[in-house]
């Protein structure tokens, strides 16, 4: 099924949401024609018969290639998809494009940040955790192909949406104000509109006689019932009623904040108020919620591994079968079967709580850039372009095999078999499983909308059901979230010096506050004061520079 999409629907009102790792530029005149060897003008790749790319490339239809090419291409590792080389995904993009892909998977960070050392590129570069210096330095070394030519005459669906998206766009130029890249986008509403579920054991609840908790003191006495009867029914004698990854985007503590009315859209701590970023760390409304987790604390209900445990334990923790945590946080119920979503708490101090959402941005922003040494740079651009309008093919790509991964019902709705919800099903069919979000992917709100039907929103505890009947009136608005695009490297390594400051002493100090071995309210100004000390004001002045390359 192929589907030419005449409009990309991601309304010119949407509200700003949080953007974490993203990288953006300022803007600068797309009708200037690329210039070097970086960026080779596109009359100069066409020849008399109206092919490209030296006579081998179609400038419509399929195959993409006149006879079968090979490219190139390294991706960052993925546990969830370890096949990403020998997947059958390609197979079928070969077959339909005439394009073979030859995937280097690159095992750990060194061998990467070493590929941008030496310059010693591939023809494609996937998602492989590109940072703002290393794109600057390729970039400026003529190693990149500028893609905003190459978009604006063989891929039009992707020129249009980054023009009708200043955020997409933005997040994904670099510090030259050029694109060398394209994102990928997934637009899902429950995936964008929150960041983190909170989970808590309903099947334990149950054993207890106990509903979901509503307010900040029935969690409190919820947690305290499943400590007493650690032992008992299901419940494991080495319980942990509540954990949480400190401070860590994705699975910390934040949402506790949220429901005292503490709204922190960053693990740095921040929030915007009317396009203003403000710091939440030494705001005197987090008192309140740092006294209640230093009461959970002291009950015993929080472990103090907390502070200590990488993200990795804390995953493993959290997934445990039979499970052995009774609340925590993540982007997935890593047990639907046994947990329930619960929404943020009612503090009782008058504040609205909320919980956290994400940004309608890049998820990454870089995860296809053609290199210099690409000779095939139009037919790269038109298999994006592909990947972006023909519905099997980006779904091919993006999820896996359709009929194993994903179908068609009668209407011609594309709908999952299963996902990442399902790991049992995700590890028997590695060999068939898309990239994700390693690659490039155009699933914005008129493909949720047109061509995809979300059955999980009938699934209890899926996400999709979460969102729906849980959190979609509890999440912030989106003009409250932190977003972020690129800065000079003087001002990237001074906000990188800040923040290290910060946060380590900010982490030392709340972890004391939060077992008491400092008291909150008799050490808080001095807290401050250290704070401020460490930079604070500076910081915050770079976080507003960044916000505004984003939004301007």
């Amino acid at each position: 099924m192929k589907l030419q999409r005449n409009r990309i629907a991601v309304s010119s009102g949407m509200s700003v949401v949080l953007a974490f790792g993203v990288l953006a530029g300022c803007m600068n005149d797309s009708s200037e024609p690329p210039t070097g060897e970086s960026a080779p003008p596109a009359e100069q790749n066409e020849d008399t018969s109206g092919l490209a790319d030296g006579g081998v490339t179609h400038l419509e239809g399929y195959p993409i290639t006149k006879e079968p090419i090979t490219i190139k291409a390294a991706v960052m590792y993925s546990s969830l998809r370890p096949e990403m080389d020998t997947t059958a995904i390609w197979e079928y993009v070969a077959k339909k494009t005439n394009i073979n892909l030859e995937i280097e998977v690159l095992k750990d960070r060194d061998k990467a940040d070493l590929m941008f050392a030496s310059g010693d590129f591939p023809d494609l570069l996937m998602n492989v955790g590109i940072n703002a210096n290393q794109m600057t330095n390729a970039a400026e070394g003529g190693n990149f192909v500028e893609l905003k030519p190459l978009l604006e005459q063989y891929a039009p669906t992707w020129n249009r949406f980054l023009e009708e998206n200043k955020l997409v766009y933005n997040a994904s130029l670099a510090t030259d104000g050029k694109l060398y890249s394209l994102p990928y986008i997934d637009f899902a509403p429950f995936d964008r509109n929150l960041r983190d579920q909170w989970i808590i054991m309903d099947s334990w609840l149950k054993e207890l006689n106990l509903p979901v908790p509503k307010t900040t003191e029935q969690f409190k006495d919820t947690l305290s019932a499943i400590k007493a009867n650690a032992g008992t029914g299901t419940i494991p004698a080495d319980v942990i009623p509540y954990y949480f990854y400190f401070d860590g985007y994705v699975g910390g503590q934040f949402d506790i904040y949220g429901s005292f009315g503490v709204y922190v859209t960053s693990s740095d701590y921040v929030v915007v108020e009317n396009g203003v970023v403000k710091d939440q760390s030494t705001n005197p409304a987090m008192k309140e919620p740092l006294k209640y987790l230093r009461d959970l604390y002291a009950e015993g209900l929080i472990p103090p591994e907390v502070f200590t445990d990488d993200f990795n334990t804390y995953a493993s923790k959290i997934s445990s079968i039979p499970p052995i945590v009774g609340s925590y946080h993540s982007y997935a119920n890593r047990q639907p079967d046994l947990g329930a979503p619960m929404g943020p708490l009612d503090s009782g101090n008058g504040r609205k709580p909320l919980m956290r959402s994400q940004a309608y941005v890049p998820g990454p922003a870089h995860t296809a850039i053609i290199t210099k040494n690409n000779k095939y740079p139009v037919a790269t651009v038109r298999l994006l372009e592909a990947i972006a309008t023909d519905t099997e093919l980006g779904l091919t790509v993006s999820r896996g095999t359709k009929g194993i991964v994903w179908d068609t019902d009668n209407d011609g709705k594309a709908f999952q078999h299963f996902w990442e919800e399902s790991p049992d099903k995700m590890a028997e069919h590695a060999g068939d499983l898309g990239l994700h979000n390693s690659f490039v992917a155009l699933k914005d709100q008129t493909f949720y909308e047109e061509v995809w039907k979300e059955s999980s929103y009938d699934t209890v505890n899926s996400r999709a059901w979460a969102y729906e009947n849980v959190y979609k009136d509890v999440v912030m608005p989106n003009d409250m979230v932190y977003v972020e695009g690129a800065l000079g490297p003087d001002d990237v390594a001074m906000l990188n010096q800040y923040r290290t400051d910060l946060a380590n002493y900010r982490k030392a100090v709340f972890a004391d506050f939060i077992t008491g071995k400092q008291e909150i309210d008799a050490n808080w100004d001095a807290y401050v004061e250290q704070m401020n000390n460490l930079g604070l004001e500076p910081f915050i002045e770079l976080r507003q520079k960044a916000y505004d390359v984003m939004t301007k």
